[in-house]
């Protein structure tokens, strides 16, 4: 199970991003934020494997978001603006969702988080 949160100012894109997500079953909903203040004043992060991320967000970027994280979790970063993919994978983006999109792209999105996380467990394990 992947327990993930939304942080964007567009409520649209946040429902969106609910209703798909409520059709994986391997997802984990556990609160949206229309600014990352809100978000960083709610600890959202803990226990947190995944974030769906807007770049553009009042008071803080997400990207300057992203600067805030110890352990950083899997990010998916969504934008109206396909320039801001570049930045996105230079913080290691899972993938990078360019609005608006469709079910089939947000899957293929969270397919990619999948692989990552066991990617991830697998590593952790070897260390123990």
């Amino acid at each position: 199970m992947i327990n993930f949160i939304i942080v964007d100012d567009d409520r649209m894109i946040i429902k969106l991003i609910e209703d798909f997500a409520s059709k994986v079953n391997f997802l984990n909903y556990k609160g949206s934020y229309t600014s990352v203040v809100d978000a960083l004043n709610d600890n959202a992060s803990e226990d947190i494997d995944l974030i769906f991320l807007d770049v553009e967000l009042p008071e803080m970027s997400g990207i300057e978001y992203l600067k805030n994280f110890r352990k950083k979790p899997m990010i998916i970063m969504i934008s109206t603006y396909p320039d801001y993919a570049v930045d996105a994978f230079e913080y290691e983006a899972v993938d990078f969702l360019l609005k608006p999109f469709v079910f089939s792209r947000f899957f293929r999105s969270v397919q990619k988080a999948v692989k990552m996380n066991k990617f991830l467990e697998m590593q952790f394990n070897e260390e123990e």
